[in-house]
């Protein structure tokens, strides 16, 4: 096994997981903006922008303080099981998100389908970025320990 892999790996996860965090909540950002607006904006794109990168920010925090040991439980079966296909990643952010922002006896109605929906397409995009980071090299660790020189 190589040390300088497990060392990448160990800051890997966890850069990926934070730039996943935060990718998908400044898409978010972005998403409640299209549906509500900032008060008082007068339709500048440029301040627009600013607050829906500002406010995926702030949304940030609780959002990656729910998902932070769900998100780990799954990445350490990804590792584990060396899970590299994108498709695990985005099928996990898309559940994970859509598990975080439902609430079990929310009504359904227009609003909550449409929250969900933007929540969801946020999971995704989470996913994706954790996948471009990490994703794709997960299990790095247990494939170098099979792949050793065997001592005759």
């Amino acid at each position: 096994m190589s040390l300088s892999r497990l060392i990448a790996r160990i800051f890997m996860v966890p850069i990926g997981l934070f730039l996943a965090i935060m990718a998908a909540s400044i898409f978010l950002g972005f998403a409640l903006n299209s549906m509500y607006g900032g008060p008082g904006m007068h339709h500048d794109p440029a301040v627009e922008n600013i607050f829906a990168i500002f406010s995926g920010f702030v949304i940030a925090f609780p959002l990656g303080h729910f998902a932070f040991y769900p998100a780990i439980l799954g990445l350490i079966l990804a590792e584990f099981f060396s899970w590299r296909s994108i498709w695990i990643y985005l099928g996990y952010g898309l559940a994970l998100s859509f598990f975080i922002t439902h609430a079990p006896g929310e009504p359904v109605d227009a609003l909550a389908i449409a929250l969900d929906a933007r929540a969801m397409a946020a999971g995704l995009v989470g996913g994706f970025v954790y996948w471009l980071i990490s994703g794709r090299g997960a299990g790095i660790v247990k494939r170098s320990l099979d792949n050793r020189p065997q001592n005759f």
